[in-house]
């Protein structure tokens, strides 16, 4: 009788597919990054730099509302494949309801003139290349401390303080984020952090944080308001 093969736990799971991933990086050299949406319970293994600044980006991406990253991101890729020309990479839904697909295209030259900095739909895909990420340096670091704000508050339910910064911010109209984490000392400061960023991430909120650091300087306001 052949005995029954042990499955392996998660995290055992999870470091083989990391020595996959380290063995099809070969002599590339690109680093590894394990990045989790912050309303997901897997982890996106990306292997190489500027499609970890991808994904932060569109994090930040005020206009995209629900974000759907392709499940061949969920699993270990070679990396001659993650380096080809134009990769899908996400199915993104916009606030007006449209959905977009996004391409990861680091290796094509890159257009020139304001119009190629932007997320900017052509026939309905999202191309991100060098020339967008390098015009998103700020959002993109942003968003790297914003998302895990998110999860950390994921075990604990802050619907309620999202309603009452959203009712108090509906009075202020716009505030910095000391400002208004100071009404609210009764919170756990974590907690007021993580319910600020759930809202960017749900859209419900809008902030300065394309062209200004995240910190208690950071003006939000209602998206009512956008």
């Amino acid at each position: 009788m052949v005995a029954n093969k042990k499955q392996k736990t998660p995290a055992q799971a999870q470091r083989s597919k990391i020595a996959e991933a380290i063995r099809k990086r070969g002599d590339k050299g690109t680093n590894i990054w394990l990045v989790r949406p912050p309303f997901e319970q897997k982890d996106l293994i990306l292997n190489s730099d500027p499609a970890f600044e991808a994904f932060y980006l569109l994090e930040g991406e005020p206009d995209f509302k629900d974000i759907r990253y392709l499940p061949h991101w969920y699993e270990v890729q070679d990396v001659k494949q993650a380096w080809q020309p134009s990769k899908p990479f996400a199915s993104v839904t916009t606030l007006a309801g449209g959905t977009l697909q996004v391409e990861l295209a680091f290796d094509a030259a890159a257009p020139k003139g304001d119009a190629a900095r932007e997320l900017a739909p052509v026939d309905g895909i999202v191309t991100v290349n060098l020339h967008v990420l390098n015009s998103h340096v700020q959002r993109v670091e942003n968003w790297r401390r914003v998302v895990p704000c998110i999860r950390r508050v994921r075990v604990h339910s802050t619907r309620s303080v999202e309603r009452q910064i959203l009712i108090r911010l509906n009075s202020l109209k716009r505030s910095t984020l000391g400002k208004l984490q100071a009404e609210f000392s009764d919170v756990e400061v974590g907690i007021f952090y993580g319910a600020v960023a759930t809202l960017l991430r749900r859209r419900d909120l809008c902030a300065n944080l394309d062209t200004h650091p995240w910190s208690t300087h950071t003006l939000v306001w209602s998206a009512e308001a956008c």
